[in-house]
């Protein structure tokens, strides 16, 4: 299979990465926008707040200021001295009563009576914080103002506001109440003027940061300032006009920066509501402020997105690593998977190569063996009964001499006694070899003893070993040399008692045959000769185990790997027939279920151990 050009990887990284990139992208893009929302609305928070606290302090001055003028109207319309000296038409003690109050009162520019007809009846001025009562000849004795038109219908209780005056470079406000004579009617009116240039100061003075100086509108959207000649908002900002006019309060932002407005209503102290329009207070906050701050919060987010984006392009890279890595490692695990398979099938090939090997040479083993043991039991047949042949030989031609002898005569009584004494040894010599060959049958028939040809039962180990003692007593084998059973009560087996006991009994009767001396000591020996035979269960293993020692003269090293061969022994001649040992093991694997081992000390004895299970297999 061809790989794919490098350009070819490359291009398909990137897509990926693209792909992978571009939710985060969105989502970043959102969060600029929104954190950029949030940061901005953070920083012109405390905007809007000096704003609207700024409009509210100048609420509050511009009201109490009106406050106390409709009121000072109102007291001035019920002045008892002016009362009086209207009712008796004296204007000198009107004009002072009009200066005593403008003396006492706050520093209105203009305090005059205005009779029913419009014309000034007197006036006081007051000039640079001095009032002063005007003369006569200066008294406006002729024509109705335009503002006064407004107030043909005043009532009683009630100080009204004319219309913004802006002439003569200043901005006026005059409240105007109804005055009466001690008869009841009515004489005209007092009008009190008021100059907002000192309001529109202390307006002025009201400070922010970031925020420029309040302004004040009329009701027809005219700046309200000393020598104001702009046409006002209807004609620079006609959607703002619009928008104060509709809403009365709140607020407007743009690229040309952020104004707040609120819409003021005047009011008299007393019942009702004064006739004055509305007006607005605006308080704006420059292009450039809030250019900055926009600025500042679109770098700050814009910023942090950026940040994030690389973040994210790095995990996405990285993330995109760990998958090549892991799949390159999963491509070289299925390569290995591969390989492993081949491997093992490889692996089970020898197997079963070299268990078929191993079933062959089982099987050559077991010829070799059987050939083995085809020839010991030959070998150890073949001199009995060919002792046995030779005597019997030997009798058949010693009794045809005497028969002969007899034939011709010659056969005296001694010769006839002799050959009797000789047929009877003979018998003898044929008798013994015949037994001899009968006790290796039996051996050899043993060997093939398998767990279908004995029984098989629930059995105590006193038992068994108890009768063991006892056949060994009864045979007289070493009686010299005492015998100490020693076993593990109330154990009970669910196994074969007549192999447990054959083995139990071989390896007895084996120490007893080759571990001692013929008499059962030996001159250097310095503790009496004994053979002990102990048992106990294994608590870890669950194996019963009996153990064989005796304390005689040991296995000779190089004989030691032997001892469990068949026909293998070192007394062959002298009782032994190697036949015993070989049958220990053979019951010990093959039909107990366990084994048999052994360990010895030169000098010091030997120490056989069977270890079975309580329940053979």
């Amino acid at each position: 299979m061809t790989a794919p050009a490098p350009s070819a990887l490359w291009r398909r990284e990137v897509r990926v990465l693209g792909l992978r990139l571009l939710p985060w992208v969105i989502v970043v893009c959102l969060a600029g926008a929104l954190g950029y929302l949030r940061l901005l609305d953070l920083r012109l928070t405390p905007l809007r707040n000096a704003a609207r606290l700024l409009i509210e302090q100048s609420i509050a001055l511009t009201g109490s200021e009106l406050s106390n003028l409709s009121r000072d109207a109102l007291v001035l319309g019920q002045n008892p001295a002016l009362t009086s000296a209207i009712s008796a038409d004296n204007l000198g003690a009107a004009g002072t009563a009009l200066l005593t109050f403008a003396r006492a009162s706050r520093p209105y520019a203009r305090i005059a009576w205005v009779d029913e007809t419009g014309r000034e009846r007197s006036r006081v001025d007051n000039t640079d914080g001095i009032a002063t009562l005007v003369e006569a000849a200066r008294l406006r004795r002729s024509g109705v103002e335009p503002w006064a038109q407004t107030l043909s219908d005043l009532l009683p209780t009630e100080a009204r506001f004319t219309p913004l005056d802006f002439r003569d470079g200043t901005v006026r406000l005059r409240a105007a109440s109804p005055v009466y004579d001690g008869r009841g009617r009515q004489r005209g009116m007092v009008v009190v003027t008021l100059d907002l240039r000192r309001l529109l100061t202390q307006i002025q003075a009201l400070e922010a940061a970031g925020i420029e100086a309040i302004r004040l509108f009329g009701p027809d959207g005219r700046l309200v300032e000393a020598g104001s000649v702009t046409p006002g908002l209807p004609h620079t900002d006609p959607a703002l006009w619009q928008l104060m006019q509709e809403q009365g309060r709140g607020r407007r932002e743009g690229a040309e920066g952020m104004w707040h407005f609120q819409d003021f209503l005047p009011t008299e102290p007393g019942p009702g509501r004064l006739a004055a329009a509305t007006w607005y207070f605006m308080a704006q906050v420059p292009a450039d402020t809030v250019g900055h701050l926009r600025s500042t919060s679109a770098w700050q987010s814009g910023g942090t997105s950026a940040l994030l984006l690389l973040l994210a392009a790095w995990a996405t890279w990285r993330r995109r690593q760990i998958e090549c890595e892991r799949e390159r490692l999963l491509a070289d695990l299925q390569t290995n998977h591969q390989a492993l398979a081949a491997a093992k099938a490889e692996s089970e090939a020898s197997l079963e190569r070299l268990q078929h090997l191993q079933a062959e040479l089982v099987q050559a083993e077991k010829l070799a063996s059987l050939g083995l043991l085809v020839a010991g039991v030959a070998h150890e047949l073949n001199t009995p009964l060919g002792s046995a042949k030779v005597t019997a030989s030997t009798m058949t031609r010693r009794l045809d001499d005497a028969l002969q002898s007899a034939n011709n005569g010659t056969l005296s009584a001694a010769q006839v006694r002799a050959v009797l004494d000789n047929q009877r040894a003979g018998l003898d010599i044929v008798d013994h070899s015949l037994g001899r060959a009968g006790q290796v049958i039996r051996l050899f028939k043993q060997l093939a003893v398998d767990r279908g040809t004995v029984e098989r039962r629930v059995f105590a180990l006193d038992d068994v070993l108890s009768d063991v003692q006892r056949l060994l007593a009864a045979r007289q084998l070493a009686p010299q040399i005492p015998l100490h059973i020693d076993s593990a009560a109330g154990l009970f087996l669910d196994s074969y008692p007549g192999p447990l006991g054959q083995v139990v009994e071989n390896l007895v009767g084996n120490a007893q045959l080759h571990a001692f001396d013929p008499d059962g000591a030996s001159p250097e020996r310095t503790v009496p000769a004994e053979i002990r035979v102990s048992s106990q269960l294994d608590p870890h293993s669950g194996l019963l185990h009996i153990v064989v020692s005796d304390n005689g003269c040991g296995i000779d090293a190089a004989v030691l790997p032997r001892i469990f061969d068949p026909f293998f022994t070192t007394r062959r001649g002298r009782g032994g027939t190697g036949i015993g040992l070989h049958l220990c093991h053979h019951f010990c694997t093959q039909v107990l279920g366990g084994r048999v081992t052994v360990s010895t000390s030169p000098g010091q004895g030997s120490q056989f151990t069977v270890q079975i299970p309580l329940k053979a297999p």
